[in-house]
Order: C-alpha cells, then sequence, then structure tokens
C-alpha cells in the first residue's frame, strides 16, 4: 500500500509538471519619431534627439539607434544609442572645420533582439544659417576689368543673410554696396543698386571661407564712364 501511494504521488508530480508551461515575452513593438529633413549649421553641433516610443510587446526590451550614410565631414558623438522605450536617443552631430555646404541621404537605423532591423531614410543638409558673420571684416581686393588694380573694403553683417560693402571697386569710402547672400548655395547677388558717388552697381558671384569673388557692372565709375568687373576679396 505504501508502494502504491508513493508511485501515485510521483506519477501526479511528473504529470503536473508536464503542464507547465514556458512563458516568452512577445516582440516589441515600438515607433521612432523621425525627420525627412535635418539641418546641420556649418563649422558647428546639432543635438539631435530621437524618441522611441513604447506600442506594445516587450516594455523591457532594448532598442538600439544608429545613423548610417553620413559624409566623412560629418561626425557623431556616439555611434550608436541603446534605449529602453520609450526613451529618447540623444545624438550629437558636428562638423570637421570647412565641411562643404550640401544636402546627403543617410539612415537611421535601428535594432531590437526581438524584431531585428529597421530603417528611416531621411536628408541631412549641412547649411549655414548666418553666413554673413563669417564674411564680415576687412578685405584685400583686386579689380580685374578695363584696368587691374587693388585696394581695401570693408564689409559688415547685416542680418544673417546680407553685408554691407563699403569702398566696393574703390569707388569711395561713402559708397556702401548691400550684398544679399544665399548661405545654402554660397552665392552673392548684387541687386541694381546707387552706392554713392552717383555709381550704380549690379552683379553675382560667390563665397568661399575667407574669400567672395563677384562679376559686377558699376555705371558711372568717379574715372568715367562704366565698368565691368571681376573682384575678388580676401580676408
Amino acid at each position: 500500500m505504501r508502494k502504491f501511494i508513493l508511485f501515485s504521488f510521483i506519477t501526479l508530480a511528473l504529470f503536473a509538471g508536464s503542464c507547465r508551461k514556458t512563458t516568452t515575452n512577445p516582440p516589441i513593438d515600438y515607433l521612432v519619431d523621425t525627420s525627412t529633413n535635418v539641418y546641420l549649421n556649418q563649422d558647428d553641433s546639432l543635438h539631435l534627439p530621437l524618441e522611441v516610443r513604447f506600442l506594445a510587446g516587450n516594455s523591457t526590451e532594448p532598442v538600439t539607434l544608429t545613423i548610417e550614410g553620413l559624409p566623412s565631414t560629418v561626425k557623431m558623438v556616439q555611434d550608436s544609442i541603446t534605449v529602453i522605450p520609450t526613451g529618447v536617443a540623444n545624438f550629437i552631430l558636428y562638423t570637421t572645420p570647412g565641411a562643404p555646404l550640401g544636402y546627403y541621404p543617410v539612415r537611421l537605423v535601428s535594432y531590437s533582439p526581438s524584431t531585428g532591423y529597421r530603417t528611416y531614410d531621411f536628408t541631412l543638409g549641412v547649411v549655414n544659417y548666418n553666413c554673413s558673420f563669417y564674411l564680415a571684416g576687412n578685405y584685400n581686393c583686386l579689380n580685374k576689368g578695363r584696368t587691374t588694380y587693388s585696394y581695401t573694403g570693408t564689409a559688415t553683417a547685416n542680418g544673417d543673410t546680407a553685408i554691407n560693402m563699403v569702398n566696393l571697386g574703390g569707388y569711395g569710402l561713402n559708397t556702401n554696396t548691400h550684398i544679399t547672400l544665399n548661405c545654402n548655395t554660397d552665392s552673392v547677388t548684387i541687386r541694381k543698386q546707387v552706392i554713392g558717388n552717383g555709381v550704380t552697381v549690379s552683379g553675382q558671384g560667390h563665397f568661399e571661407a575667407n574669400k567672395m569673388v563677384i562679376r559686377y557692372i558699376a555705371l558711372n565709375i568717379p574715372t568715367g564712364g562704366n565698368d565691368t568687373v571681376v573682384v575678388t576679396m580676401t580676408k
């Protein structure tokens, strides 16, 4: 009788053990808040927070994010960031000195153990928000037109996207030329204007870090007549 009771106990224990279920966490479902376009100021840094929002599944599963396809002139402080949703991956991007302006297709990549990889494409723009700040200062200028001659000029910032140039063309210290800047294309425009001393100027060109090259037409210059000139101005 004692053997039967012992056998029954063992049988029940084995049966109970066979009915015990092994639980596994469901796959995580999450959403990454991304943008179509992200802009990074030239020679500057950008704080780019990316929120990873928990939707369903395992609320303790980590998600790792990285950004692929960056141009060689754009760096990240951290190559990848891991968060537990809902959480924020705080990326910091920065440009190397003199990084060229432009727009680059890049890719945000996220990974979680249960769902694998997901990708999100966006465009990174390396731009210049206030290029007038970089172009303000004193310039050594070289005019090449009917004659070739050099002189000095001074540029002051006028807002974020324009400068005022005193003594453009060497036409006098009482002349003041308003030059409009397109900070994203490195281009400059002189809309037709009277700059002083009876001189009317219009033209266009481009700028670099410490230089502007402008082709302009000047009417009624102080020495008489008109001028079609390419001026190179170097800080």
